[in-house]
């Protein structure tokens, strides 16, 4: 028995290190060109102009929860299922139903967007170009919907690479439009047009790859009503599309205060911020989107044993990568912000850094707010996203006017501590599941001394800062990496079985 167990955790093991793999692979890439983008941006638009655009970017993603109402993430909880249990009729009616609920839903929202582009222009964003950029960029949002429909397709059906391999395709092409779009002295245009014409592309490309590669029997596979997988599906998508307002929420509503309370000025200060910071949760997410899809299997199997060792794994590792990565970040803010987007965006450094200490808790509530969507129970992931939705509202309509930016940051790290409270709370009632509180703690006491390395060898060193960098961050580095060993957080007879389970 003991045997087969072993054999299924190598099997589950090898395909999520696979999927984390790849998944933080492309997306790392993704993610450079994102931010490439955004570089790009504050180069060649002026600080207002850079604020102006992805001020409209958050008003239209608040927007954007109604885009699909949840049914399109609810695909990467059912198509495990339904493929398990052999039911492809089943798929292709799901996807059906989402493609028309989009269909309605956004056609709503952009008739909305247009009537009152013009109303928001004067009223809200205090800026006449505001009312032609939310036309236009609504156009963007409509026709991307569906490109998300596909990417939750893939991931339901566990083909990561492709899944992905969206949003790298994605950040490639509107790299290349914007740059052409600038070479034409485009300018504000450039970007607005490469949000218009790239999720058309991908539409064509990928829904190609999908009918032809993943899941050809789309065709052929009869479609007919089903009322039952219809309520199973919109009773799961009410509480995933709760969720997602109050993701959005907790996303969005930081800059839309900004927007009103502070400027657009503070808007682009923010939005180069935060993004600078979510760069680190690349890694949790590839985590959680490969876990999605293997909790909803392992638990509709109930290998719970199998499970439960797997969060325990993702608690302790993801902890270890990330310790390191946002104490460097917490670090080096002002130096990557200065290098990357000019002296004028240096005033963001403290909101970077609070940030940066904001994402360790995210990283755990990534893992946690997966777990529950898997198990069938998205009604609790949308009681604890609320939770912190309605203190991160409340904390931003008092701190923002009082503090901008550094208000809107810190609210936002409070928000992620207070969703990873409660989700550690609720978890238990479903799996007995071990919390790694020393090795938390052990982990966290080698990160302190990882970056007093950092601060006493930028004392010492005085190089070339590219060189100052590299040499500082390649000496702590190598004491964070022993101090992991002599303080047992890990192993070389962990590591060796870890490596075993992934080649076997």
């Amino acid at each position: 028995m003991s045997c087969i167990l072993l054999q299924k955790m190598t099997t589950y093991t090898k395909f999520a290190v696979k999927g984390v793999a790849t998944v933080l692979f492309i997306s790392l890439i993704a993610a450079f060109l994102g931010y490439l983008v955004r570089v790009i941006l504050a180069r060649n638009l002026s600080v207002e102009e850079y604020g102006l655009f992805y001020a409209v970017f958050a008003f239209l993603g608040l927007l954007g929860i109604f885009k699909s109402f949840g049914f399109d993430r609810a695909l990467a909880k059912f198509i495990p299922e339904f493929l398990h249990k052999k039911e492809k009729d089943s798929i292709r009616n799901s996807i059906f139903y989402v493609m028309v609920i989009q269909l309605i839903t956004n056609s709503i929202i952009i008739i909305a967007v247009y009537l009152l582009s013009d109303f928001l222009a004067s009223t809200y964003f205090h800026n006449n170009q505001a009312g032609i950029v939310l036309r236009l960029m609504a156009i963007a949002f409509f026709i991307d919907s569906f490109v998300s429909v596909l990417k939750f397709a893939f991931q339901g059906f566990k083909k990561m690479a492709y899944y992905s391999g969206v949003d790298l395709a994605r950040m490639a092409l509107i790299t290349v439009i914007i740059l052409i779009g600038f070479k034409l002295d485009y300018k504000l245009l450039s970007p607005i047009s490469a949000y218009i014409i790239v999720p058309a592309i991908l539409l064509v490309i990928f829904g190609w790859i999908f009918l032809k590669r993943v899941f050809p029997e789309f065709f052929a596979s009869k479609f007919r009503i089903q009322k039952t997988l219809l309520k199973r599906i919109s009773h799961y998508s009410v509480f995933m599309l709760a969720t997602s307002v109050g993701s959005v929420i907790l996303g969005y509503t930081d800059i839309i205060m900004l927007t009103y309370f502070s400027g657009l000025t503070s808007v682009a200060l923010y939005s180069v911020a935060l993004p600078m910071t979510r760069l680190l949760l690349y890694f949790p997410r590839a985590l959680t989107e490969v876990l999605l899809p293997l909790t909803s299997e392992l638990w509709s199997k109930k290998k719970i044993k199998i499970l439960r060792e797997g969060i325990e794994s993702l608690y302790k590792y993801s902890f270890i990568i990330m310790i390191p990565l946002v104490f460097m970040m917490f670090s080096f803010s002002d130096l990557v912000i200065n290098v990357f987007f000019g002296g004028d965006y240096v005033p963001a450094t403290n909101a970077m850094k609070i940030l940066s200490i904001g994402v360790i808790f995210a990283t755990i509530n990534g893992i946690n707010s997966n777990f529950f969507p898997g198990i069938g129970k998205p009604q609790i992931a949308s009681k604890i996203v609320y939770s912190a939705a309605i203190f991160n509202f409340i904390a931003n309509l008092i701190l923002i006017p009082i503090l901008g930016i550094i208000g809107a940051a810190i609210t936002t790290s409070l928000s992620y501590f207070i969703m990873v409270l409660i989700s550690l709370k609720n978890m238990r009632k479903f799996i007995e599941i071990t919390f790694p509180i020393k090795i938390w703690i052990k982990t966290s006491i080698a990160g302190i001394l990882f970056v007093l390395a950092i601060w006493i060898l930028k004392k010492v060193i005085n190089l070339n800062v590219w060189v100052e960098t590299g040499t500082v961050l390649i000496i702590s580095g190598m004491v964070y990496i022993i101090l992991l060993f002599s303080l047992k957080i890990i192993t070389i007879d962990e590591l060796k079985d870890l490596y075993k389970r992934i080649v076997r």
